[in-house]
């Protein structure tokens, strides 16, 4: 009886670690934040890139409006495995004129 407790006990513990796993498959993408200068902005589909090459999307062209090329910005982003979806962005800096901007900010 102690022994099949036992084994019922860590068949349930490899299953919970692996089922964590596979729920999120190899790619399920991640979370970060970066600051950067902007060194590019492509209005029409929504995109910067930064001085390090990172491009940046959002479906929220207001996340963008007060951005400028050659600003330094703080960004909040996702990556699904494809493309880096803002969260947030914001001028970094004394004086900012904008607040953390956010695609549910004003709604």
């Amino acid at each position: 009886m102690r022994y099949q407790l036992m084994l019922a006990t860590m068949a349930l513990g490899v299953a919970v670690s692996f089922g964590h796993a596979a729920a999120d498959g190899p790619d399920a993408g991640y979370g970060a934040r970066e600051v950067g200068t902007v060194r590019f902005i492509d209005r029409a589909l929504n995109l910067i890139q930064l001085d390090d090459g990172t491009e940046l999307r959002t479906t929220d062209p207001r996340m963008l409006q007060n951005i400028k090329e050659g600003m330094q910005v703080q960004v909040d982003f996702t990556n699904d495995g494809e493309r880096n979806e803002i969260n947030t962005i914001a001028p970094v800096g004394a004086g900012s004129p904008q607040a953390d901007v956010s695609p549910t900010a004003g709604d």
